[in-house]
């Protein structure tokens, strides 16, 4: 009986050789790896490439460092509705995200990360062969939402789930990112306590200001650098608590979308039964989403209005400086957020079909 074949994409760099070396040696009972320095030198892409990976039964793609030729090469092999599996040695939220849809295995060179690299390759490329597990991609999730009439590679039914051993139950993911997203909220509630007091201290500050400038007198300037430099204490202490939350802010999102896509993948959550909390957990993005856009305006004003006031004391110039990197910074964070939920809830029709927010605010 002949061996599968298994064509690795991955980065043309000695690293990485290494490492295919290690994983052809590896498998060499059971698979024919191979991959474009194989076959030649790239010079000739329908046979270096397309040929070999419209060939072969199973992909495997390296995605570190997200190099073009790679992403290519992947683009390829989804159009041919390959199977699939997906490694990186970067973290898995570097991925892009309709990619992390999908899953993939983050791995190191180092002895135990992969021992645990082979084990989960071992496990899924017998799973490709066996049928015992569940595969897809974009282009063909694409294909079947639009119900666009496809070529014969898109009508194979032994299709593949790549497995996880540590994977949880559906109840799992809804807790963890309930619990994950009251702790954002909580965040974002204290965020914007502490911006309401530096507003306040600003106002108090600027209408003494006001009020000494319109009487005059002597030690006049001395009283305004004075409460100008209230005013930056108030705003430097904002951007201290600003620079926190933004860490905080993305590390929570980074467990509520892993978590997520865990439950958009998880077997049980296409079952009827769970159709009601799926869709109010979809709700429950919208209203975040909504929340987010809300709060990015606001930002977006608030930066505005501290810009117009630079130039009136050293010090405060300053602090508008370093408030105005962090704000741009929670700007990153709140377009993230929502084009992260864009993603999600268009994921999501493969699930519980198209929603109707119109009643969500």
């Amino acid at each position: 009986m002949s061996k599968k074949t298994v064509f690795v994409i991955m980065p043309f760099q000695e690293a990485f050789l290494e490492v295919y070396e290690l994983l052809k040696m590896e498998f060499s009972d059971d698979f024919e790896f191979s991959n474009a320095g194989d076959e030649g030198n790239q010079q000739n892409i329908l046979k270096d490439i397309i040929q070999p990976i419209y060939e072969a039964d199973i992909i495997i793609a390296d995605l570190t460092g997200l190099n073009p030729n790679v992403l290519y090469e992947l683009g390829i092999a989804h159009s041919f509705n390959k199977k699939t599996i997906v490694i990186t040695q970067d973290e898995i939220s570097q991925l892009p995200f309709d990619l992390k849809l999908y899953r993939a295995k983050d791995y190191s060179t180092h002895f135990k990360k992969f021992a645990e690299l082979i084990e989960y390759l071992r496990t899924n490329l017998k799973g490709a062969i066996s049928g015992s597990v569940q595969y897809s991609n974009p282009v063909k999730d694409f294909l079947s939402l639009a119900k666009i009439e496809t070529a014969n590679w898109f009508e194979d039914e032994s299709v593949i789930e790549l497995a996880n051993d540590s994977e949880s139950g559906f109840i799992d993911f809804l807790a963890e990112i309930e619990a994950d997203n009251e702790e954002l909220v909580t965040e974002i509630v204290q965020m914007n306590s502490e911006m309401s007091t530096m507003s306040a201290g600003i106002n108090h500050g600027s209408s003494e200001i006001e009020r000494v400038n319109k009487n005059g007198g002597s030690g006049t300037a001395a009283f305004v650098r004075k409460e100008t430099a209230k005013v930056a204490g108030f705003i430097s202490e904002f951007s201290r608590a600003l620079k926190q939350h933004n860490i905080n802010f993305n590390t929570l999102w980074d467990k509520i979308e892993k978590n997520t896509l865990g439950l958009i993948e998880n077997k049980y959550s296409a079952s009827e039964e769970n159709r009601e909390s799926l869709v109010g957990f979809f709700k429950t993005l919208k209203e975040l989403q909504i929340a987010c856009q809300g709060s990015h305006e606001s930002i977006v004003s608030l930066k505005t209005t501290m810009t117009n006031n630079m130039g009136m004391q050293r010090s405060l110039n300053q602090a508008i400086r370093f408030l105005n990197e962090d704000l741009s910074n929670y700007l990153v964070f709140t377009e993230r957020v929502c084009s992260s939920i864009d993603k999600i809830l268009d994921k999501s029709r493969f699930l519980v079909g198209v929603l109707d927010f119109s009643e969500v605010s």
